[in-house]
């Protein structure tokens, strides 16, 4: 598929799907005990770790859980494709998020300081969205 348009829509649909499941699975509120305490950061995190490992050619990288996988949840599994993977992902930090700003957690995006944090790489410096 060459249209990123369309590619970037396909991508947000995936992920608002799998949000929905989970919604449907923990409730819209994440109300569940065990998602109170970063869990769901840290199965994001797991997620994507395997992942990483997958892409860096280790067979068996969904075999077990990385350490970082909450210890009292279980069902940590390969989702069956790099895709499929990084939507999962994506929902837990989705959800991670949605957690937070629910509980007043600040929101606030810090912009960056060119005279004490500035880009070194090797494209011009391009402004945040957010700054113009």
């Amino acid at each position: 598929m060459k249209d990123w348009h369309t590619a970037g829509q396909m991508a947000d649909q995936l992920i608002a799907t799998e949000v929905a499941g989970q919604d449907k699975m923990w409730g819209v509120a994440n109300e569940r005990a065990d998602s109170a305490n970063g869990e769901l950061f840290m199965a994001g995190l797991s997620q994507g770790l395997s992942l990483h490992a997958k892409q860096a050619g280790s067979p068996n990288a969904f075999a077990i859980a990385p350490s970082t996988y909450p210890k009292s949840w279980s069902g940590f599994r390969d989702y069956g494709s790099d895709v499929a993977n990084l939507v999962v992902m994506v929902a837990f930090l989705r959800q991670e998020i949605k957690r937070k700003i629910a509980n007043g957690e600040s929101i606030e995006r810090t912009k960056r300081n060119p005279v004490t944090q500035p880009y070194t790489g090797d494209q011009p410096t391009q402004l945040h969205p957010s700054s113009l």
